[in-house]
């Protein structure tokens, strides 16, 4: 099968290291193109940035569609989610969703553990929206950029293993879901550290696109995600028209 993977953000060095831990998640058939929208945001620490980074997400998907199998938007926030499944017929799976589900499928309570402090409010919105607030022990920030995690990966593993314990011992985490596409590197030392499950989302993502592919479903356009009504947009052809399946 072939996958799409975008880095909402525009930073290369983060969706190139996506892609390699995306290749690493998946089955020796399966393709991976890993790619960043041409516009937006070099990193997602608040709601602008988040809805710009939709926004260009969507776009990137609409030029894309029924060139590929599945479709993964590799950043926590999920930013563009539920109308990207409105695009596209194919499964689009986020990072968020997806790690939150898999935590589930192995512990009774999970733990985000994020960048910056500012990025708390936008995740607990996503969490609400994707049904998992009873499941969620806490969302623990850091001091953390998300573009300062590749610059020094063992500072950034310190730090995140260290809000991990806080999440275990003060909150009750039995998981923890790391909570940045670009922490994806960090995940299985911090699991033999901390000895339970830690799970990149984009590592999750990947596989839960190849069962929707094994298993032969797609996204269902009976409601929620019908694809949009024909229309113009006034300056924004890839916008513009029937978003009806195309197959290549």
């Amino acid at each position: 099968m072939k996958i799409l993977v975008i880095n909402p953000n525009t930073t290369v060095s983060m969706t190139e290291a996506i892609g390699e831990a995306c290749v690493k998640a998946a089955q020796p058939t399966t393709e991976i193109t890993a790619i960043s929208p041409r516009r937006g945001p070099r990193s997602i620490e608040g709601y602008v940035e988040d809805y710009v980074a939709a926004v260009a997400t969507l776009e990137t998907i609409a030029e894309n569609r029924g060139r590929y199998d599945a479709f993964v938007i590799a950043c926590f926030g999920d930013p563009g989610l539920h109308a990207a499944r409105e695009l596209v017929e194919e499964p689009v799976i986020g990072i968020a969703e997806a790690a939150m589900h898999m935590s589930c499928l192995v512990a009774h309570k999970f733990s985000i553990v994020s960048v910056i402090h500012r990025i708390k409010p936008l995740l607990e919105d996503m969490v609400k929206t994707a049904g998992m607030t009873d499941r969620c022990a806490s969302i623990r920030t850091t001091e953390l950029a998300v573009l300062d995690i590749e610059k020094d990966y063992d500072k950034a593993q310190e730090m995140l293993i260290d809000e991990s314990r806080r999440a275990m011992e003060e909150d009750g985490a039995e998981a923890i879901c790391l909570g940045c596409a670009g922490m994806g590197p960090l995940d299985k030392a911090m699991q033999g550290a901390l000895g339970i499950p830690v799970l990149d989302g984009c590592g999750c993502a990947v596989k839960m696109a190849e069962a929707c592919f094994d298993y032969g479903i797609k996204t269902s356009k009976f409601k929620a995600f019908k694809a949009p009504e024909p229309k113009e947009y006034v300056d924004w052809p890839v916008f513009s028209g029937s978003f009806t399946q195309v197959r290549s």
